[in-house]
């Protein structure tokens, strides 16, 4: 009598087996570059902000590898689904020039 519910509990323990057999065949993930938008804008940080552009990322760099150490800063924007990244390199106090891009 424990014949059957020992094939019950073999077949139970086979099943997980198989659906993960089935997972590893599926597709593999396509991590081929895509083209994306990099639209150089003529207003500067300052201006975006000033429109009503709010930041919602922050990086910083610094490098002492050459002889003239720089900093650079990366700023990541958004406004109404739009999204904008914004450059400053080496900035000086009262002189900081940024460079910003759209990406959509």
């Amino acid at each position: 009598m424990q014949k059957p519910g020992l094939f019950l509990a073999l077949l139970l323990m086979l099943f997980p087996l198989g659906s993960a057999e089935a997972r590893k065949k599926e597709e593999p993930v396509d991590t081929y570059e895509r083209p994306t938008d990099w639209v150089p804008l003529t207003q500067s940080m300052t201006d975006l902000l000033n429109a009503g552009w709010r930041i919602i990322g922050f990086n910083d760099y610094q490098t002492e590898m050459f002889s003239d150490n720089f900093s650079s800063y990366t700023f990541t924007l958004s406004n109404g689904g739009k999204y904008v990244i914004c450059f400053i390199v080496s900035p000086a106090m009262n002189d900081a020039k940024s460079k910003c891009r759209a990406l959509n």
